[in-house]
C-alpha cells in the first residue's frame, strides 16, 4: 500500500487524537511538545508496517524524524 499524507496523518490522530488541531503547524515540534511520545511513536510505526508490509529500521529513527508531518512523511518514503 502506498502512503500519502492524508493517511499518516489519519493514523498519527488515530493514535493521539489531540494532535489534530496541530499537526499542519510547522512551527509545533510533535516530539518535543509531548504530542507524540515514545510508545506511541512506537504505535505509529507498527501501524505503518502493517499497511506496507515492510519493516521500518529502528536504527533511522531520531527525534528529529517526527517533529512534524512532513519529516515524518520524508522519513517513511526513505
Amino acid at each position: 500500500m502506498k502512503l500519502d499524507k492524508k493517511k499518516v496523518k489519519n493514523i498519527l490522530i488515530k493514535i493521539n487524537p489531540k494532535i489534530k488541531s496541530f499537526i499542519d503547524k510547522k512551527n509545533i515540534n510533535l516530539t518535543n511538545n509531548g504530542l507524540l511520545d515514545s510508545l506511541m511513536i512506537i504505535r505509529f510505526i507498527s501501524e505503518i508496517e502493517n499497511l506496507t508490509k515492510k519493516k521500518i529500521k529502528i536504527s533511522k529513527i531520531n527525534r528529529k524524524s517526527f517533529a512534524n508531518i512532513n519529516n515524518i512523511y520524508n522519513f517513511l518514503k526513505k
